[in-house]
């Protein structure tokens, strides 16, 4: 027995909701991963700078040779 049109158009109705609803969670999912990337990002770029700022000096003395 074929489904009515109606019945199709029912189910597909059902579908639609239920796609829009995933939508909206993995576009949630991602804005939230979309930050998290960026402080990290932000976090490794304050490390890098952080050490170039804060690097090591070594002093040496002048010593000339005579001969």
């Amino acid at each position: 027995m074929a489904l009515s049109n109606e019945e199709v158009l029912g189910n597909l109705r059902k579908q639609l909701e239920d796609l829009n609803s995933q939508v909206e969670t993995l576009t949630a999912t991602r804005l939230k991963i979309i930050g998290a990337v960026d402080v990290l990002e932000q976090i490794e770029e304050s490390k890098v700078e952080e050490t170039t700022e804060t690097g090591t000096v070594e002093v040496v003395d002048n010593e000339v040779e005579r001969n």
